[in-house]
């Protein structure tokens, strides 16, 4: 005659706990970097036109010069940079307005982006400001490895992400969205 080990109340217990686990840890687990689509990511323009000068691509000065092109107000950060974007205006807003996307993913995916291990993070661990950026780990072994070299070449990848993605979305800006990677989570990974 069989001994019995379970009941099978244990035995719907541990199905339920089971279920449970597979359906509500992919949730709360770290996922890898191309796991994300970039061309599907909800990235809000928190940079504006008028915060990066259009020439120097670096922050514009409050009294600087403004001036509009194309619909689109600039703000210069030294003097005579608005003769400088009118030597070659379409260029100039060009690549202002790659550099206000790049900056304003980085911006948004540093705070979901792991810079130790390169995941995307389940969210809720320690934010750490780097190179003027907020990253959060990913685990509490990487709350406890993050150091200041952690951050250049995790912003370098950052960054080639960022320029992906505005080549895939040409620079759409998204507001409202509850997170960078709303929708943008691919399942065939």
């Amino acid at each position: 005659m069989p001994i019995k080990l379970v009941s099978d109340r244990s035995v719907l217990h541990l199905t339920v706990l089971v279920a449970a686990f597979l359906f509500v840890a992919p949730a709360f687990a770290q996922l890898p970097p191309d796991a994300v689509d970039l061309a599907k990511v909800k990235i809000p323009e928190a940079l504006k036109s008028t915060d990066l000068c259009p020439v120097k691509l670096v922050p514009s000065i409050a009294d600087g010069e403004m001036w509009t092109h194309g619909g689109i107000d600039y703000r210069g950060s030294e003097p005579g940079v608005q003769a400088s974007f009118a030597s070659d205006p379409d260029s100039h807003a060009s690549r202002a307005a790659e550099e206000r996307y790049v900056q304003n993913f980085m911006l948004a995916m540093s705070t979901i982006w792991c810079p130790i291990t390169d995941e995307v993070t389940p969210g809720g661990r320690k934010q750490v400001d780097g190179l003027g950026y907020t990253w959060e780990s990913c685990c509490s072994f990487c709350d406890e490895e993050m150091m200041p070299e952690n951050f250049d070449e995790a912003l370098e990848r950052l960054r080639e992400r960022a320029v992906e993605s505005f080549e895939l979305t040409g620079g759409i800006y998204t507001e409202g969205a509850s997170s960078p990677v709303e929708g943008a989570i691919r399942d065939d990974i």
